[in-house]
């Protein structure tokens, strides 16, 4: 496809809907991300604080991302964005039909963009998204940052509400990366991928290339790589910690759980773990 012009971010503005309701004492709406489903297979999130809702990749063909969106109650044209993390299939198999269905504008790196095949009017209302340049999307803010991993422009985000909440995501990561890390502080919910049990990886059936580039510097983080840096994200704040992008070969959602679920123990932490599913969106996971 051509490469779109990059559309200039929009300055980052407070949320004033949130803004009055706070100072007129009013409860205000809760920041609700739901994993619509993760793996292999797919991937996608829904982000949702009041009137606001942005999908996170939509790696489920455009019929089946309807029938997610419907389990957990949400209606396709109540979406304001849709934002890529990068190219591979896994997240982008439904983009170029659900996004031309559903008049869904796009955010994503341009090394992403370039990559999609999407019609021309998609392209043209895409807009390019920076690593380390905050922009506002829908009432949200997003920070993208850039991740290691085997793809054009791959990026994890912090997204925060007009209420101050923050959600830190990371789908693909190779490994532990100073940069991501320093970008996930004082969240309030964070998607973290657990992709596989190195044993598992080691003793599975996947070709010896295939595991190297798995758990190599550049393919996906293990549970224990995970587990062993969770200590640098931890803060008094985090309610949710939900582990991401479990592989259907090389790992176990009790396996993954009792890893992580391990390490917030040691620190003290009192976040709740939940582990998605390939298979069907996990509940809403609510922060107020």
């Amino acid at each position: 496809m051509a490469m779109p012009m990059p559309a200039q971010a929009p300055t980052l503005q407070p949320d004033l809907p949130a803004t009055l309701a706070t100072l007129a004492g009013m409860p205000r709406p809760p920041l609700r991300v739901v994993v619509l489903g993760s793996g292999s297979g797919g991937n996608a999130v829904v982000v949702e604080s009041g009137r606001h809702r942005l999908l996170i990749d939509a790696g489920f063909s455009s019929r089946e991302l309807g029938q997610r969106l419907a389990l957990v109650g949400v209606e396709p044209g109540s979406l304001a964005g849709l934002v890529l993390t990068h190219e591979h299939i896994d997240h982008i198999r439904g983009v170029a039909r659900f996004a031309r269905r559903h008049r869904l504008p796009l955010f994503a790196t341009a090394g992403t963009l370039r990559q999609l095949q999407v019609d021309a009017e998609t392209a043209a209302a895409a807009t390019v998204l920076r690593s380390g340049s905050p922009c506002e999307i829908a009432g949200f803010q997003l920070e993208p940052f850039a991740v290691p991993h085997d793809a054009r422009e791959p990026i994890g985000m912090v997204i925060q509400d007009g209420a101050g909440r923050r959600l830190g995501l990371v789908a693909d990561c190779g490994t532990h990366s100073h940069l991501a890390w320093a970008r996930l502080r004082d969240l309030d919910l964070m998607v973290l991928e657990t992709n596989h049990d190195l044993d598992m990886l080691r003793n599975g059936p996947y070709p010896w290339p295939l595991k190297q580039r798995v758990a190599g510097r550049h393919g996906h983080l293990s549970n224990r790589e995970a587990a062993d840096h969770l200590p640098e994200l931890l803060c008094d704040r985090l309610r949710w910690l939900v582990l991401y992008h479990l592989s259907r070969t090389n790992n176990l959602p009790a396996l993954a759980a009792a890893t992580l679920g391990e390490a917030l123990a040691r620190a003290g932490c009192g976040a709740r773990l939940e582990v998605s599913s390939q298979h069907q969106p996990t509940p809403w996971l609510e922060v107020t």
